[in-house]
């Protein structure tokens, strides 16, 4: 799939300074994408647009070439999106375990397929006895964003999208999530990482978008980007383009 917004302006109250202005990027769902930048750089907007959320935009987002307010169902269950938002919100008197369930019953997936995916994402994510036996009230941050990524993950998604997933991780559940995008890749499953955490998207990302006041500063390969600036790693090349559109 083809995802595309043109010329995008979002604003949260008439007179109020833009959140998103002018955005203009397309990435394909086959890829990894990273989406850096500063707090309040406009990541989760642009995220809640592509999820249809947000819907009182100017310009244009397609999908396949297809506007997206021409569709008239749910984006999520049309196109096999997973989300994970940047704070998880879960039903505080179940399990973790039928939570995932009640998704898997949800996204018809079958009982043995369920089962083997289970198994794979307790294993990527480090997700122990826990997710069986406690409710989510008695979840830490850590435990609640790995089930919310795996309930984003669960029934080969054809895309996934992840609101700062690594807010709470530990160091083992961080790269275990790197070895899940990758394995997901493999299977066809794209993602999209937002995240402030330069050092993972660089590690992960095919392409990169990164964003500064609400505006693109860069899109595009990540090779290509490297390249352009030989020598330096991510968070440095984001600061030079930082410093350089500041002072523009």
């Amino acid at each position: 799939m083809l995802f595309a917004v043109n010329s995008l302006y979002y604003q949260y109250d008439k007179g109020a300074s833009f959140c998103l202005h002018d955005v203009s990027l397309s990435f394909n769902t086959s890829d990894v994408i990273g989406l850096a930048g500063a707090n309040g750089s406009g990541k989760t907007t642009l995220i809640r647009i592509i999820l249809r959320q947000l819907v009182e935009y100017t310009g244009s987002y397609t999908i396949d070439g297809r506007k997206v307010s021409d569709i008239s169902a749910d984006l999520c269950s049309q196109y096999q999106l997973g989300y994970s938002p940047d704070i998880p919100v879960l039903d505080e008197t179940l399990t973790g375990f039928e939570i995932l369930r009640l998704v898997a019953l949800l996204r018809d997936i079958p009982a043995n397929e369920f089962d083997e995916e289970f198994l794979l994402l307790c294993d990527f994510l480090q997700m122990g006895e826990w997710l069986k036996t406690q409710q989510c009230r008695e979840y830490s941050h850590g435990m609640r964003k790995k089930l919310s990524i795996a309930l984003a993950f669960l029934g080969n998604r054809r895309f996934v999208i992840l609101d700062e997933p690594l807010n709470g991780l530990d160091p083992v559940a961080l790269f275990g999530l790197q070895q899940l995008v990758t394995h997901k890749k493999k299977c066809g499953t794209g993602t999209l990482i937002s995240s402030h955490i330069l050092d993972f998207i660089e590690k992960n990302a095919d392409t990169v978008a990164l964003m500064k006041d609400g505006a693109l500063i860069y899109s595009g390969a990540m090779d290509r980007l490297f390249h352009q600036y030989a020598g330096h790693k991510l968070d440095e090349i984001y600061f030079k383009l930082f410093m350089k559109n500041k002072e523009q």
